[in-house]
């Protein structure tokens, strides 16, 4: 090749290279303002109240995303070269990662689920006040890729994604202490905040209160710790009042990874005693709530007689008290062995690790069984389970978990029932109800157990999605999740905020195993696999540039 040649080439490649910077600007700036209109405006958005919200919440994601993602594709088209459109195409395919691949997975399963639906009109846009159909599954793997992309992450982004949380969190706290600053028709003890139901709110919290409370664990500046301490403070006070007994799956796992991830260093571990000390305090704060004057807190025992336990010790008990003041001595302890023996973690790295993973095994274990104790297991053979064992094999007692056991039970079977084809494509996306209720069975089960109210989901979004999408897309759309996890943890050391991605990924998996995907919840968690791709894929590429340069 000529020298005149090979500058002409390299000319043409500078000249490509800025035309797409172009188009990569105009991108990065609409992925903003959707990024802002979704992290702000979205959450806050509840015209008429209570009454519909679901649709109404449903509508204007649907709207806002789809012409988002059109505006996207344009963008993303002009960027191809007219000759060089299909080279452009197969590199997109070589640089993608196992988690693009995984997602990229689930995209075609849902189409291919569509198609061999029995129920293609539910299957399009999904179930009346749900809307999980093909339409929204597909915007959500759409949507991953466009954040992934164009979406550049920062601080600045994810205080403003904290500062409207912690907005929608004081609002559900007034709320909970019967205090209404924002009108809401259809009013009840159950909704909370703008979000909906207490099972639709804690979905959301989930998300947004574990990258908080990481958020101030792995914080470097002091500015930004103070906000994240405050953030914290509100978001743990929001998860023990709000009444769902999810939260607390939230909260063992949060603090659970945290506490092996502290190991790495004495500055960790101190963050975590401080998060604990935090935890404590927010329990006192909503203990002194209960007593002053103009409050009332109105979701509890006199509604629910077999609700959280856990509230109740936390906010009447002492146990709040307890837990700050050893967290207090620890922190103490550990400030004078670090300063008078030179004590520092790093030197035991290994072997505090195992331990910490020991403590929150046995933390799991003393979970199952209280699980186990409380019913939602048959482990006693008792006349009532012989029955049940011998007449239907039902592993879950259907009366757990307000129904959950029922919800479970009716899951399995209708897996089970399916022949080898949908088992694994499945019936349909968010078709759960349709199959299920077509099982005379089943259908006589559900209506004991829920009355005119319809199940349209196993109440575990996993099993869910096993009916929904069949094997192949529990395994792509798990895989997504488990592979991210995974990459993050290997990434987190150089690049600290895959933290708070890592640990708001798996509090939402866990929370979901008793609970289910919805439309206040769900796109979020894309935007966190997105953001979280971006970094680890930014890490990527300069190493790969490091290595060139050496």
């Amino acid at each position: 090749m000529s020298e005149k040649l090979q500058q002409t080439e390299e000319g043409g490649e500078v000249q490509a290279n800025n035309k797409t910077s172009w188009h990569r600007e105009i991108g990065q700036g609409i992925m903003t303002a959707y990024f802002i209109v979704i992290a702000v405006i979205y959450p806050f958005y509840a015209p008429g109240g209570y009454v519909r919200i679901g649709e109404v919440k449903y509508l204007f994601f649907r709207n806002v995303t789809l012409v988002t993602i059109a505006v996207m594709m344009l963008v993303i088209m002009a960027s191809f070269p007219g000759k060089r459109c299909v080279g452009r195409l197969v590199e997109l395919y070589r640089h993608m990662s196992v988690t693009d691949w995984f997602a990229y997975g689930y995209f075609i399963v849902v189409m291919l689920s569509y198609l061999c639906s029995a129920y293609k009109a539910d299957a399009l846009w999904g179930a009346d006040g749900w809307y999980m159909g093909v339409v929204t599954q597909m915007s959500f793997i759409l949507l991953y890729f466009m954040v992934s992309r164009f979406l550049p992450c920062n601080r600045k982004q994810l205080a403003v994604w904290l500062t409207a949380a912690g907005g929608v969190f004081l609002l559900g706290i007034l709320n909970r202490y019967s205090v209404y600053p924002v009108e809401m028709e259809g009013q009840t003890e159950t909704f909370i905040s703008t979000l909906g139901n207490i099972n639709w709110f804690c979905g959301y919290w989930s998300i947004m209160a574990s990258m908080g409370i990481t958020l101030y664990w792995s914080s470097e500046h002091r500015l930004a710790r103070a906000a994240a301490g405050i953030f914290s403070m509100a978001a743990i006070l929001a998860g023990i009042t709000q009444g769902s007994s999810s939260a607390y799956l939230v909260f063992l796992t949060v603090f659970g990874v945290l506490l092996i991830f502290s190991v790495q260093s004495n500055r960790r571990i101190y963050r975590y005693l401080e998060l604990c000390m935090i935890f404590a305090v927010s329990c006192q704060i909503g203990r002194i709530m209960r007593y002053m004057p103009g409050l009332s807190y109105n979701y509890g025992n006199n509604i629910y007689p077999t609700g959280s336990r856990i509230t109740d010790l936390l906010l009447n008990g002492n146990a709040a008290l307890w837990l700050l003041m050893g967290a207090v001595l620890c922190y103490g302890f550990l400030r004078v062995l670090e300063k008078r023996c030179g004590f520092r973690t790093e030197r035991c790295r290994n072997g505090g690790r195992i331990f910490a993973a020991v403590i929150v095994f046995i933390i799991g274990i003393g979970c199952i069984v209280l699980v186990m104790h409380s019913g939602m297991l048959h482990t006693e053979k008792t006349t009532e389970t012989l029955e049940a064992e011998e007449g239907d094999g039902e592993p879950f007692n259907h009366d757990w978990g307000n129904g959950r056991g029922a919800a479970l039970n009716s899951g399995l079977k209708a897996f089970e029932s399916m022949d080898i084809v949908h088992k694994f494509v499945g019936i349909g996306p968010d078709c759960f109800a349709m199959y299920v209720y077509e099982i005379p069975e089943l259908a006589e089960q559900l209506s004991e157990q829920f009355g005119s109210q319809r199940l349209t989901n196993a109440h575990n979004e996993w099993l869910t999605i096993l009916v929904n999408t069949g094997a192949l897309g529990l395994f792509c759309y798990a895989g997504m999740f488990m592979v991210s996890i995974i990459r993050y943890a290997v990434k987190a050391k150089e690049q600290p905020l895959l933290y708070v991605f890592l640990v708001s990924l798996l509090a939402y998996t866990v929370h979901n195993m008793v609970s289910f995907q919805q439309i206040l919840s769900t796109p979020y968690v894309f935007i966190v696999l997105g953001i979280g791709e971006g970094l680890v894929c930014g890490n990527r590429a300069e190493d790969q540039m490091r290595g060139q340069d050496e």
